[in-house]
């Protein structure tokens, strides 16, 4: 059996990869939308397609652990994170800048692991079919039965998938540069976070640090964020502990069975 998953920070487009690929690839179970990598997957000669935003850090032990399962991580423009609202409630940010660096220090990690690989969102939208052969190239077994390009004229996504993408459509272009509409709410992130500007160019998002000088006029306030409403410290530290067991069961699990899926 063949467990391909995807993750990455939350609005970086896990879903819209995962729909790509269930798409495009000949599967034979994935989930519908979100399902951790925590959860034990079916058994069986299967491949098996899952998805669930922030999991980098589950990755590289399981990776280790389960010579069947491959990581594929997507990233995308920090500052398009950051300003992209969630689904469920218009006037919320969905997550901030410190939650998408997390991802990205753990996917450092797995850069050289022959089962991971590295997807960046731009590139997705701007040549999909490109992206698609750079994952076909990490795992060979797939078996293509169609173009990412063309994805939307085979994907059936669920209600939860549409929602995640605001509305299921072909590949769109426009969105690229959108946080240019949210300039606000990125000297907010900037403020807080100064290394986002060098991580830009670390990355290619921008050759300098030109571009801030969009923001000098813009005031700055303070904006919700989803992941933050009602959450606590201490409710986060017991998620936190509830995951690390599930993953202390998974590799358990797998050390058990000697993961012959």
């Amino acid at each position: 059996m063949k467990h391909l998953h995807v993750t990455g920070c939350g609005r970086s487009g896990t879903t819209l990869l995962l729909e790509m690929m269930r798409a495009s690839f000949r599967c034979d179970e994935s989930s519908e939308h979100e399902q951790s990598i925590l959860e034990t997957p079916p058994t069986g000669p299967s491949t098996i397609f899952t998805k669930h935003p922030g999991e980098v850090a589950f990755l590289r032990p399981l990776l280790a652990a389960d010579p069947n399962l491959g990581g594929v991580y997507i990233y995308r423009d920090p500052r398009s994170v950051i300003c992209s609202v969630h689904a469920k409630a218009a006037d919320c940010y969905a997550t901030n800048f410190s939650s998408w660096l997390k991802e990205q220090m753990h996917a450092k990690h797995l850069k050289s692991h022959p089962r991971f690989v590295e997807v960046r969102y731009e590139e997705l939208i701007t040549n999909p079919d490109n992206v698609q052969a750079k994952i076909h190239k990490t795992f060979p077994l797939l078996e293509a039965t169609g173009q990412f390009s063309s994805y939307h004229e085979r994907a059936r996504p669920s209600e939860g998938a549409v929602q995640a993408l605001n509305g299921f459509r072909e590949v769109d272009r426009e969105r690229l540069h959108a946080w240019r509409n949210h300039l606000s709410r990125v000297k907010e992130q900037l403020a807080s976070h100064p290394g986002m500007a060098r991580i830009l160019i670390e990355l290619g998002y921008e050759e300098d640090t030109t571009w801030t000088s969009l923001l000098p006029e813009v005031q700055v306030c303070r904006h919700k964020v989803w992941e933050e409403k009602g959450v606590n410290l201490l409710k986060r530290f017991d998620q936190w502990q509830r995951r690390t067991r599930k993953l202390r069961r998974r590799l358990a699990l797998l050390s058990s069975t000697g993961s012959s899926r």
